[in-house]
């Protein structure tokens, strides 16, 4: 194989290779979706069932989305047999690895020690064992967050599958339990390898097991008692990744510490490192270097919190629903192509009533800094927010939400993220927001991701809005985003146009507005109208929550509808009405409610403006279709 070479008419080699025990590691261009990716050559010569083995685990992999997991993307086979190559197909992570770094401080390695557990309770909660935890089997993103890498050895449990099909599994001596060194490995032994990884984090050597390497007690406090307890000889006495990543965030301490400088971009796979002529270089996709310092890196605090089995699992079910994309795979959510094999510029977002705002949501990341709750009936359709409740006290909405208009803010930074560019607005008080641009068909519409602090606090919230950000990303990079399942119900107010429902003739309540100009929002679920001669505007969108009672308002009924009125509804100087139009229940069981949300706000006085709020909100009823059943 040369420089140069493209693999599977898409992934061009422009550089390496590294060499090792289980084949060879490139770093490619993925000229078709226009990004790196690591390429690892797995040696399974011509055997079509061993590549129906790795193809079948790598789709799997493929599908399990963590941020403390390099993503495997795909497996792909070249050549016919006698000269069939195949090939794993994985993210680039341009940090480098952790191997031969010289020791850090306790607080930086527990930090490390805390994501990666993580990692191995989310992957454990799936049946997936690594069996080969290290130093150099973890690398680091420009960030500064740690990723669990290298596959090769891991297996699923029941079947003693191993992923990469190369016989025995396989294992590196000073970090492996002594059940994985006689060859019967189980999820504990993640947590051992764990353990041994921080202790040589923290001295620079690996644990010998004749004693004549670093011991438990050398890790200094706090962290002695917590690698002493992960690397017990008995499998049962050790925690759990849960219990070991909430020991281990709490050894980490408030602190945000600096990792040493380093200069060796790693790639997944057994050497751990380039060749040494390119040990100070960082890879390009034009197979150029620069000789680059980097600067160290800083880990971001997290909320420690002790896990069940129940919560992990329902972690790693939401990770699973990001959506890979596989060669010849045939999924209705892979990115259109023209007959040549390139990649057509294929809107991310599609029919907007059926695109899932709530596949966005990165619940399961979002859990290390409290309990979540996904709630999809809260605001207009084009939103889904989840509920981070703090351990410590406080509540944070983190809102993932469509949006066709969404400005830039003054002092916000963008960054490139794979084909989306983030605008990260500054702290504003109780909220921190970013920005997600979309390319392509998709230019003008962005999706707005904001944590907003409920109750208690202060939170991290910028923090809590860069995870969420980064799970949407993540996403939107691999594409289309995922449809709605089930569908909006034809019953639903989705399927409605608010800007129809209030006319010319409705509209000329109100002096100075242009019922043909309004501000349209996103899938024209809300409109807006303003007065040129006065200062007042008509605001009305679709909404969802809870059944409404006499404390949302004075309660009428109008045009059939149940109807709430409320003074300074939303905000002063405003009067809002509330039409139910339809009940159902929410993912829950519990009662939901769809209404109309009508607002005139401006200078007119209290009494005129709920007038015109009701008489408006009446003219909308007329327009709606008859109420449906409840259900």
């Amino acid at each position: 194989m040369r420089l140069g070479a493209r693999i599977a008419g898409r992934y061009r080699l422009v550089k390496g290779p590294v060499r090792g025990g289980t084949g060879e590691v490139w770093l490619a261009a993925d000229e078709r979706l226009g990004r790196p990716v690591v390429l690892k050559r797995a040696l399974l010569g011509g055997d079509d069932a061993a590549f129906g083995r790795l193809r079948a685990e790598a789709r799997a992999l493929a599908r399990f989305s963590h941020p403390h997991v390099v993503t495997l993307y795909d497996a792909v086979r070249t050549g016919t047999r006698g000269r069939a190559a195949s090939w794993l197909v994985m993210e680039y992570v341009p940090g480098g690895s952790l191997a031969d770094w010289p020791p850090i401080p306790a607080a930086a390695a527990a930090r490390v020690g805390a994501q990666i557990a993580d990692a191995l309770a989310a992957l454990h909660a799936e049946g997936i064992v690594h069996c080969d935890v290290k130093p150099g089997n973890i690398v680091v993103t420009e960030d500064g967050t740690a990723k669990l890498t290298d596959f090769g050895a891991a297996y699923r449990t029941g079947g003693r599958e191993t992923i990469t099909p190369n016989g025995a599994v396989s294992h590196t001596p000073a970090f492996a339990a002594p059940e994985v060194v006689v060859g019967r490995p189980e999820p504990a032994s993640d947590v051992y390898s764990l353990g041994a990884t921080v202790l040589a984090l923290t001295t620079g050597e690996p644990p010998a097991r004749d004693g004549g390497g670093p011991a438990a007690g050398d890790a200094g406090e706090p962290l002695a008692g917590i690698v002493a307890a992960m690397v017990r000889d008995d499998p049962a006495e050790r925690p759990s990744p849960a219990e070991a990543r909430a020991l281990l965030d709490e050894a980490a301490g408030p602190a945000e510490p600096q990792l040493p400088l380093h200069l060796v971009p790693t790639l997944d796979g057994p050497s751990g490192g380039l060749a040494a002529a390119d040990a100070d270089a960082d890879w390009d996709l034009t197979g150029g270097s620069a000789s680059t310092w980097r600067k160290g890196t800083a880990f971001a605090r997290r909320h420690p919190r002790l896990l069940t089995a129940g919560a992990a699992v329902a972690a790693a079910a939401v990770a699973l629903a990001l959506t890979p994309l596989f060669s010849g795979g045939g999924r209705a959510d892979q990115p259109e192509t023209d007959p040549s094999g390139t990649a057509a510029a294929a809107s991310l977002i599609g029919d907007p009533r059926t695109a899932d705002p709530c596949a966005l949501t990165a619940a399961a990341a979002l859990g290390r800094f409290g309990d979540t709750d996904l709630d999809d009936h809260y605001g207009n359709f084009d939103r889904c927010d989840v509920v981070v409740s703090s351990h410590k006290g406080g509540v944070v909405d983190v809102r993932v939400e469509f949006d066709d208009d969404a400005g830039t803010e003054q002092g916000a930074r963008a960054k490139a993220a794979g084909r989306v560019r983030v605008d990260e607005e500054p702290l504003d008080g109780d909220e921190c927001a970013r920005i997600l641009r979309l390319p392509g068909k998709d230019a003008g519409t962005a999706i707005d991701v904001i944590a907003h602090q409920e109750d208690g606090g202060p939170a991290q919230l910028c923090a809590i809005a860069d995870v969420a950000a980064a799970g949407a990303t993540a996403v939107l990079n691999r594409g289309p985003v995922p449809r709605r399942s089930p569908p909006l119900p034809a019953a639903s107010l989705a399927q409605q146009d608010a800007c129809t429902l209030l006319d010319a003739r409705a509209l000329d309540v109100v002096p100075g507005i242009d019922a043909t100009d309004p501000d349209v929002d996103y899938a024209r679920w809300g409109c807006s109208w303003h007065s040129t001669t006065r200062d007042i505007q008509v605001k009305l969108r679709f909404d969802q929550g809870q059944p409404l009672t006499a404390q949302d308002g004075r309660p009428t009924v109008l045009g059939g509808f149940p109807a709430y009125v409320e003074p300074d509804g939303d905000g002063d100087g405003s009067c809002l009405a509330r039409l139910v139009y339809r009940t159902h229940p929410d993912r829950y069981g519990d009662k939901a409610v769809e209404t109309v949300y009508l607002v005139v706000q401006g200078e007119a006085p209290a009494k005129q403006r709920c007038s015109l709020a009701t008489g408006l909100a009446a003219s909308a009823a007329r327009s709606l279709p008859a109420p449906p059943r409840s259900g």
